[in-house]
């Protein structure tokens, strides 16, 4: 699921050993197995990776410049730990982008797409039956990037790929604690809902209406990602 995602969110890369490690880097970001605020051990990372230090700092290089990790003078590379206010700039300008991404890509979409859009739904109703959140997020960003790629401007895409890389991490610890204080809680049926209301109007070509749905899509999202507590911090 993950190469199918990585695929879908971003042009492909030669496998260097950079390339390489700032994808497991992105992965284990996105997981949760380094979650916000975590320091990046880089001598254990590398040694895990089976890779030398120095691809390994380039690629810190390269995930800082998107803003997924911080660098601090004396300290060493830190997983992004976004306060509400990143949280909603960076909603404020994936609107912008993914508004520009769908106008474009809707007219675009064509029977192959829509079907695989299909399947990830089916595979998003298993992962809210079983709470993977994990399963939850790729099944999703391979659903919106499918429309997304289809805009065809490589540019567009790398953009709206490097705000979803520093967004998911905090919807995965979203659902994980929401399920913790409320297994019962619907959100992520209600999400399941609203992509299959999408993927309708997609298939009957009613783009101003996927377009209307896939905005009110990106108001609901914004209001349900949480920041980290320093007690979550603590606990983890």
């Amino acid at each position: 699921m993950m190469s199918a995602m990585a695929s879908l969110a971003r042009p492909r890369l030669p496998r260097t050993a950079e390339a390489i490690a700032a994808r497991e880097l992105r992965a284990a970001i996105v997981r949760g197995a380094l979650a916000p605020g975590a320091k990046i051990l880089q001598e254990a990372t590398a040694q895990e990776l089976g890779i030398s230090l120095i691809p390994l700092r380039e690629a810190l290089k390269t995930l800082a410049s998107e803003g997924i990790v911080t660098y601090e003078p004396q300290r060493g590379y830190f997983v992004a730990d976004l306060q509400s206010e990143g949280i909603d700039e960076l909603y404020a300008v994936r609107d912008l982008l993914e508004a520009e991404a769908e106008r474009i890509a809707v007219g675009r979409l064509g029977a192959e797409a829509i079907e695989l859009m299909g399947a990830q739904l089916r595979v998003q109703g298993r992962a809210v039956a079983e709470r993977d959140a994990v399963e939850m997020i790729a099944a999703n960003r391979v659903f919106h990037f499918t429309l997304f790629e289809r805009c065809e401007n490589p540019w567009l895409l790398r953009f709206v790929a490097q705000l979803w890389d520093a967004l998911d991490p905090y919807r995965v610890l979203s659902y994980r604690r929401m399920w913790l204080q409320d297994d019962e809680r619907l959100i992520p049926d209600e999400i399941l809902a609203e992509h299959r209301q999408i993927l309708t109007a997609l298939q009957r070509h009613d783009h101003a209406l996927a377009l209307q749905l896939l905005r009110e899509h990106r108001e609901r999202s914004r209001a349900f990602v949480v920041v980290l507590s320093p007690a979550d911090h603590a606990s983890r």
